[in-house]
């Protein structure tokens, strides 16, 4: 059985749920951030989570959520206006 997903555009109301899932997912794989030891994998990182937040609020950030009920994110793409 396969699971449908949809985008969603991203608001500020899920923006815990991104910091989150960027935690958990990207923050310390990114290569930049692994090459100088940024940050650890699942830990906050005030300067990363600012931007992030300040990119959602562009209003231009898609994510699929796996789980509906419960917004579990299962991937973002954000995007913003420099």
């Amino acid at each position: 059985m396969t699971m449908q997903q949809r985008c969603e555009t991203l608001t500020l109301k899920v923006a815990d749920s991104i910091i989150n899932h960027l935690r958990e997912n990207f923050f310390a794989d990114e290569p930049l951030n692994k090459a100088v030891g940024l940050c650890e994998r699942g830990q906050p990182h005030a300067a990363l989570e600012e931007l992030c937040t300040a990119t959602l609020e562009d209003g231009l950030s898609l994510a699929t959520f796996a789980d509906e009920a419960n917004r579990k994110v299962s991937a973002v793409a954000l995007n913003g206006v420099l």
